[in-house]
Formats: structure tokens, sequence, C-alpha cells
């Protein structure tokens, strides 16, 4: 229903690589510190030696230079904190590129629609997308169907069974963790990033994606991360660090049927080993959620079978696929269902 929610071995590439080069460097620069405070670093392997004279020996014209060395040594600290600080610098570039890119794929998209309509080359199959209607429009549509935000966010809260324990499995090793190492989660049709803050609040980095300026932009004037983006376009086309939960509530009744499986796929290469995958949708096996929410929408496409998108995670690889169904109506019968989607933690 509308907005109803419940809820190998190869070294490190891309993303992962630029993880493990900021934690070496952060890892420099704390030992470089440390060091500089020590009159005798007790890891400096010249002053070791089987014999005790020798070692005191060494010790002693180590205190003796010490001051000569400071300066060497704080000039490197400085290096070292400078291209820490780079590093993160071009870290962040690159998100802000991954984010424009996003925008430039939408308006290549619907320069291509605006084609189509007018018939000129690129049109699509009629019939094959759903009809794109204004986003003004659509916005006073989610308001009158979806419920008000308290509902919205009480709806949602029922996912927390699931992201808290896979954010506190993914972190369980981490010590004195900063806000750049915790998991990131991807949240693909974040509408006004109701979701998106419930992540947040339980211990995630959370980025959205939405078609909708309107959604981006009440995000963004909360603080969320988000690309304006089609979806399909965005996951064929997102780089850089790989997300350790995917969302997609409420959405995939607005794609295409065939393309599906195609966006599961997707969603699986683009996880990192361990990650989840959480699609809600409308529970086709009910007549009156159908009646009374999926044929309200002119932009659903197709109602999802719960087993059907069993199989379509079975398929795409995901190791353990639980379905889950949620937000009972009068008669005890599920108005929608949600797929819970492990990748392995080998990536296989």
């Amino acid at each position: 229903m509308l907005g109803s929610v419940a809820v190998s071995e190869v070294g490190p590439t891309g993303a992962d690589a630029d993880q493990e080069l900021l934690d070496r460097l952060r890892h420099m620069v704390e030992r470089l510190q440390a060091e500089q405070l020590e009159t005798v670093p007790a890891a400096e392997p010249y002053l070791s030696s089987r014999s005790a004279l020798k070692g005191a020996a060494k010790r002693w014209v180590f205190r003796l230079t010490r001051p000569a060395t400071l300066r060497s040594d704080r000039l490197v600290t400085e290096l070292a904190n400078a291209v820490l600080e780079l590093a993160e610098q071009v870290r962040r570039v690159t998100a802000d590129l991954e984010r424009a890119h996003g925008d430039l794929d939408r308006v290549d998209r619907a320069l291509n629609g605006m084609r189509a309509a007018s018939g000129g080359v690129g049109g699509s199959d009629p019939g094959r997308h759903a009809p794109v209607v204004d986003d003004a429009y659509y916005w006073r549509f989610e308001q009158r169907m979806r419920g008000d935000a308290s509902s919205v966010l009480s709806r949602l809260r029922q996912y927390e069974r699931f992201a808290v324990p896979l954010h506190d499995r993914l972190m369980r090793d981490a010590v004195d963790p900063t806000p750049d190492d915790l998991p990131l989660w991807l949240d693909l049709g974040c509408g006004l990033g109701e979701l998106c803050r419930l992540v947040q609040e339980w211990g995630w980095r959370v980025h959205g994606v939405d078609s909708s300026p309107g959604a981006v932009e009440a995000c963004r004037a909360q603080g969320i991360d988000a690309t304006l983006a089609d979806v399909a376009g965005y996951l064929e086309s997102r780089r850089g660090e790989a997300p350790a939960g995917v969302s997609a509530i409420q959405l995939i009744e607005h794609i295409p049927r065939g393309d599906w499986i195609g966006m599961f796929e997707r969603i699986y290469d683009l996880l990192r080993p361990g990650g989840a995958m959480l699609v809600e949708t409308i529970n086709g096996l009910n007549p009156d959620a159908v009646a009374a929410y999926f044929v309200a929408d002119v932009t659903h496409t197709w109602p999802g079978h719960p087993e059907t998108l069993r199989l379509m995670a079975e398929h795409a690889g995901f190791a353990a696929v639980e379905v889950v169904f949620l937000n009972p109506d009068h008669r005890g019968n599920a108005q929608d269902f949600a797929i819970w989607a492990l990748k392995s933690d080998d990536g296989g």
C-alpha cells in the first residue's frame, strides 16, 4: 500500500581499498603522534639488544640525540596528517561526483522520455512503463493515501528487528568507530526520508535515491544525503562504497515486472559481503489490499506475489531469504509483505 511499511579470496578493491588506505593513514598518524610523546619509543627496533649494557647505551644515545630528531618527527607527522586530510577530501569529492552523476542520469532519462513521447528516436513499448504523472500531483496523492507521518514511522519501525542486529554484527569488531566507519545503508525510492531517519537512528550512515525532485529536496532539507535519479539507472551506474544494506519500500510495484529480476541481481552485486536487501510491496495475495491501494495509484505496474519475489531473490544469489507478512487488515490478512535477503559473508 502507498507508503505502507512494516518492515574467493580477493584483495580489497574500489571503496574497500579506499577505506583500507584511510585506516592505514589514521593508524600511521596516531602512531607518529604517540611516539613524539615518548622519550624512548618502546617499539623502536634500533634500541633492542640481547645485551642489557648495549641496550642501555643505545637508549642513552637516543635520549641525547632526541631533541635533534624531534623536529624531523614533527614534520613527518604533519606530512602524514596532510596526506590523511587529502585522502578524506578525495573520498568526499568522489561521493559528490557520484551524486552529480545520478542527477545527470535522471536528466538524460527525462530527455529520452520526452523524445519518446514526441515520437522521436528511443521510443519504448507502449504499456511497458508506468505513466509519468506530475510530481506535485503525486505528492498530494501520497499525502491523502499513505497516512500521517506518525503512522508511517510506526509501520517502518517494524524493520528495526532486522536493521539493528545486522548493524551490530557488522560493527562487532569496531573500536571507537568514527561516523565514516558506520556501515552504509542505501534506500531506493526514499520518498520523504522516513526510513532514512530511522536507519540513522539505528546507527547507520544512509543515502537516499528518488526520482522525485520534491522528495530529494525534502530529504536534503533534513540533512539526509540524497540523489535525484531513476533507480534503475542509478543501480546500473553507481560506483563507490559498497552498501551493507539496500532497501526498496513500496517501490517495486512502480517498476515494470520484467525488470524485477535484473533489479535484484544488481542489488546483490552492489552489496558488500554479509549485507542485506529489504524489499516491501503490497500483498498481491490480498484482493482487498490490491483493490483499495494498488489500483488507486496510476503509476503502479503489477502486484507482487510473495513466493515470486522470494524465488527472484534466491535466483539473484542471496543465501538466506525470508518472507515477512505485515500490516494485517480487519480480517487479519496481511496487506503488505517484505523480502529480507542476506548475502553470504564470503560474497559467494
